[in-house]
């Protein structure tokens, strides 16, 4: 995150200080509040004391939280009710509410400023004009700590699919909210901040791809081409292992391209969709076991369509009379169906081990687990291939 403010605070380095009023004055507390934190500390007492007195307090008690917490995140002005408030007097309370950042929900407090429920402008105009705030009120609120971590916050607010969502202190008092914008900025820092991290051998952050020297890109994409290169003989090596069998029968051959091409595109589908999550915080190293339970249960629906589909295929387009004696194309049909269905619950689970292993050990995905994945898919295919039709076929 360091990296992407950098610009931030150049452009505020050559604004003058009445610049930075002004704008401050057009900003909502919270934005407002992350602009100064992005200040010099002498100077930014120099700016404050230029602020409007009501406003600079209102700033102040936001530039208080760091902005590592959800206090640092949220905004102070919002629209609050009472809970016994006639639907009617809330309407007309909203509709007059021009600080507020939204007006579309509010949410209900006790006397002593207690959270206790939420209620959308479009209720309160359906409702009976008579009818009290507390009537038609949730009351089951999902609320937000105020020391909770900022990504914990942000990702909590993009998970619960609320437009806002309340910030409390620890007796339960409404002290502000987080919108969905800001929490998806949030989120969308943290995903630079990742990739980042990804981008780096070492573990430190590197500059954008363009600025990277060709040599130094050089020297970290080398040696993982340069092994997989060698691993990628094994591939061969099985080829020439089951040499036998590919003469016995020649139909095998022409089904190879469909086991590798099927492997890899399932693979680097699985890949590419889990380095998006890791990048985006919903998917960690600790939730390893939950994504390959669920890329196992996609992956056997997968393998269930491939293998119907290489079973026709082979059954009518195939010619029976490359089929040697004591073996039918059913049977044959049937063995490459198994195996490309197996290679497809393979090759997912390799396409979701990898990013996550190359998280692990710092390794950046794209330059690790993208060639690993096609050498190893590709290997363990045709492994896989020649063993399961050789054992079904018994040649």
């Amino acid at each position: 995150m360091d990296t992407q403010q950098k610009p931030e605070k150049k452009a505020l380095a050559g604004m003058s200080d009445e610049d930075i009023v002004r704008l401050i004055d057009t900003l909502q507390p919270d934005d407002a509040a992350r602009l100064l934190r992005k200040l010099p500390a002498k100077r930014r007492g120099a700016i404050n004391a230029r602020i409007a007195g009501g406003r600079r307090a209102e700033i102040a008690r936001l530039t208080d939280y760091s902005e590592e917490v959800a206090g640092g995140l949220m905004n102070s002005r919002y629209a609050d009710l009472q809970p016994r408030t006639r639907c009617s007097d809330a309407v007309r309370q909203l509709v007059a509410e021009d600080a507020a950042e939204t007006i579309y929900v509010a949410f209900v407090v006790d006397a002593d400023h207690r959270l206790i429920g939420r209620v959308g402008l479009r209720d309160l105009l359906r409702a009976p004009k008579e009818a009290l705030v507390e009537d038609i009120m949730t009351r089951q609120v999902e609320a937000l700590r105020v020391d909770a971590s900022a990504e914990d916050a942000a990702r909590q607010v993009a998970q619960s699919g609320r437009t806002v969502l309340p910030v409390v202190d620890a007796q339960d008092r409404l002290i502000g909210i987080i919108s969905y914008d800001d929490a998806y900025n949030q989120l969308e820092e943290e995903a630079s901040e990742d990739m980042e991290r990804f981008a780096a051998v070492t573990g430190e952050t590197q500059p954008d791809y363009l600025n990277v020297p060709v040599w130094k890109d050089f020297a970290r994409r080398a040696p993982w081409i340069f092994g997989l290169a060698v691993a990628g003989l094994l591939a061969g090596y099985v080829v020439h292992v089951y040499e036998n069998a590919l003469d016995a029968l020649v139909i095998l051959a022409l089904y190879m391209p469909m086991v590798a091409d099927t492997g890899g595109n399932v693979g680097t589908q699985t890949s590419g969709l889990l380095i998006r999550s890791i990048a985006t915080g919903h998917v960690t190293v600790g939730s390893g076991l939950r994504v390959l339970g669920r890329e196992v249960r996609i992956a056997l629906m997968l393998a269930a369509m491939l293998f119907a589909f290489a079973l026709l295929k082979v059954l009518f387009i195939s010619n029976s009379a490359d089929v040697p004696e004591g073996l039918t194309l059913h049977m044959i049909a049937f063995a490459i169906g198994v195996a490309i269905a197996v290679q497809v619950v393979v090759s997912a689970i390799i396409g979701a081990v990898l990013p996550l292993f190359a998280l692990t050990i710092r390794q950046d995905p794209a330059i690790m687990a993208g060639p690993a994945l096609t050498t190893i898919v590709d290997t363990t295919g045709l492994l896989m291939y020649f063993m399961i039709t050789t054992t079904i076929l018994g040649i």
